[in-house]
Parts: structure tokens; C-alpha cells; sequence
């Protein structure tokens, strides 16, 4: 063969125009095979020899093809994609979830889309555009969701699984931390040590993991014969837990001695006023306890005693939701309370 000659066995690989997407009909042409076969390529389920299979992957590398993930799944009416409308990003326990919940997701074959509710909102104004990604499904956690929007999303064949929050809503279901059970642990806990002036600092007493938190912290300390001394809202912000603080410790109050917070911002709050504003000795003087366990509350500079939510097992509980969904994409409504534990530190 001369070098002017051309072997026309071989197909032309002449690289694609700038801005111009590869597509899989091109890469079809290029190879003299059907589209099918291209699609069959990129499914490891599909039979396929293992030969062409390698033939077809390697021209898609040289070309920098990909195939459209999208049209695919539209054409399976499932388009593999999960919406999490997430609430309260300020507070680190919700980018950790969102961190992991990401991750494991991906391992089941899934992708993520994120929402976020801005503060103040709820997930209703987000719903509408939500569903026109033609989502799976809509995981919620830190936002509320009518229950006329949750039926809509069942009528339409959207699952919707609520994540660190307990609804009372037969159309969706609900995977949270035994948010009561764990709470009289804590009132038991302080009580053993000999507290009894308690107080709480709550965050939004609408929503259920605070109504739930305070409700079993309260019957914890009704089992000793004890009483809340105070509850004071902190609007699950570090500012909040601060002034919460600020109320408690003033002389208009009597002599607390333990302060469970709703949160562990609001706890580091209230142990950065005790610190700086107060002459009050942590625990000696006063016990304080937070719940979530966050990152920071293991820290040195604070070592706050709270209660450990089973974030691994809350997110394999609320795939596992979805994996046990119908056809249609709903799932069988059911309240879910994974348990806690109670983490013990030098601030209580």
C-alpha cells in the first residue's frame, strides 16, 4: 500500500466540528451498525458481544460521544432522577445529609436533583417546577409539603418520602429519628445526674421533630415527678440559641441547671453565652445537650453531649422506600422512627 492510497475497509474518523454533539445515529453511520446496537453498548444488561461492545466504546471515546441519559430514561418512562427539596441550609446537620444522601443515591442508580426551599418558604412553591423534570420521586426534609401537593405527586405516579420529619398524611411516608423516645433518654439522663432545674430551647413548635423532642423530654422529666423549668424558642439558629440563653440566665428567671436544645446549633449557642456572658461553670453549674451531633459538636472547643441521628440508616430506609415502589411510582405509606444515641460529652 502507498502512502496516498486509502484502505476504504475502514471507516473515516474524522473528529466532529467544534460545538457540534456526537450523536448516536453519527457514531451508528461511522461503524456501519444500527442505532440499537449503539444504545445496547452503554447498557451493561444488554446482550451484546463482548467484541462489538469494545468497538463501539472506543470509537464513542475518540468522537467524545455520550449517550443522552435523558432521552433514554424517557423512553423507559422512568427517568432515574430523585428531587430533594431540602430546607435550612444554614444548619451543617442538613448539607452532611445532603452530602451522603447524594452518594448513596448514586450507588443505587439514581441521580440527585436539589431544590432548595428558601427561608420562610415551604415546598408547595417549588412543586410545580419540580415536576415538570418528570422526577421518580420527591424526597422532602426540612420543608413542609400540603397535602394537596403530596396527592398531586401521588396522582401522578411520584413517590414522596419525607426525611427527618414525621407527616400525618396517608399519601406520603415519613423516615425519622425516634425524636420522643430519644428525648426522654436525655431527660433520664440529666435527671441521673442530679438536675433538676431543666429547660428547652425549642426551635419552630409547628414542625414535628421539635413538638416531638419536647413532648419526650417532658415526659421524661414527668417520670421523676419534675417539671420544665422553661421553653424558650431558638429558631434552630446559633444567633437564636444565643439570646435563648440570654433569657434563660437572666435574673428574671430561677436557677436552671440543664438546658436541652432542639438542635446542636441552638446548643452551641447557648454554651458560646454561658461562656463569654456568664460566670456559670459547663456542666458543673450547668448541663448542656443538643441533638443531630454534627461535625462541630464533637470539636474540642465545644465537646457537646447530644443525641446521634441515624443518618445512614434514615437514607437507606427512605431508597429502600423507593426501590419497594409500584409501578406507577407510589409507595406504600408508612411512618418509619429509626433509634438515636444519646452521645455523651464533657458539656453535660
Amino acid at each position: 500500500m502507498t502512502r496516498d492510497s486509502i484502505n476504504e475497509d475502514l471507516p473515516t474518523r474524522r473528529p466532529p466540528e467544534a460545538g457540534l454533539r456526537v450523536t448516536a445515529r453519527d457514531l451508528a453511520r461511522r461503524l456501519g451498525v444500527a442505532t440499537s446496537t449503539i444504545t445496547r453498548a452503554f447498557d451493561e444488561q444488554s446482550r451484546i458481544s463482548p467484541r462489538q461492545r469494545e468497538r463501539i466504546l472506543q470509537m464513542a471515546d475518540e468522537l467524545g460521544y455520550r449517550p443522552n441519559a435523558i432521552a433514554r430514561s424517557l423512553n423507559k418512562r422512568r427517568t432515574g432522577i430523585v428531587a430533594l427539596v431540602m430546607g435550612d441550609m444554614a444548619n451543617p446537620f442538613y448539607p452532611a445529609l445532603l452530602e451522603a444522601f447524594s452518594l448513596k443515591l448514586r450507588q443505587s442508580g439514581r441521580q440527585l436533583l436539589l431544590f432548595v426551599v428558601p427561608p420562610g418558604g415551604d415546598a408547595d412553591e417549588l412543586m410545580p417546577q419540580v415536576l415538570q423534570y418528570q422526577v421518580d420521586a420527591v424526597v422532602v426534609t426540612a420543608a413542609r409539603l400540603s397535602s394537596h401537593l403530596a396527592q398531586l405527586c401521588a396522582r401522578q405516579g411520584v413517590a414522596v418520602v419525607f426525611m427527618n420529619r414525621r407527616v400525618d398524611d396517608p399519601s406520603v411516608s415519613s423516615v425519622c429519628c425516634d425524636n420522643e423516645r430519644m428525648a426522654v433518654e436525655v431527660a433520664e439522663y440529666l435527671l441521673r445526674q442530679q438536675r433538676r432545674a431543666c429547660a428547652f430551647v425549642s426551635g419552630d413548635p409547628s414542625v414535628s421533630t421539635t413538638a416531638d423532642r419536647l413532648r419526650g423530654f417532658e415526659r421524661g422529666l414527668a417520670k421523676q415527678g419534675q417539671r420544665l423549668v422553661a421553653c424558650i424558642e431558638g429558631g434552630y439558629t446559633y444567633e437564636g440559641g444565643r439570646q435563648a440563653a440570654a433569657r434563660l440566665f437572666s435574673t428574671a428567671h430561677p436557677v436552671i441547671d440543664a438546658v436541652f436544645c432542639a438542635n446542636d446549633v441552638m446548643a452551641l449557642g447557648v454554651l458560646s453565652h454561658l461562656r463569654m456572658n456568664t460566670r456559670l461553670r459547663i456542666p458543673q453549674d450547668v448541663a448542656v445537650v443538643g441533638f443531630d451531633d454534627i461535625r462541630a459538636a464533637a470539636w474540642p472547643e465545644n465537646d457537646l453531649t447530644t443525641v446521634h441521628q441515624p443518618v445512614s440508616q434514615m437514607i437507606d430506609c427512605a431508597i429502600g422506600l423507593l426501590d419497594e415502589g409500584h409501578p406507577q411510582g407510589d409507595v406504600i405509606p408508612a411512618l418509619f422512627e429509626l433509634p438515636g444515641r444519646l452521645v455523651i460529652r464533657s458539656s453535660a
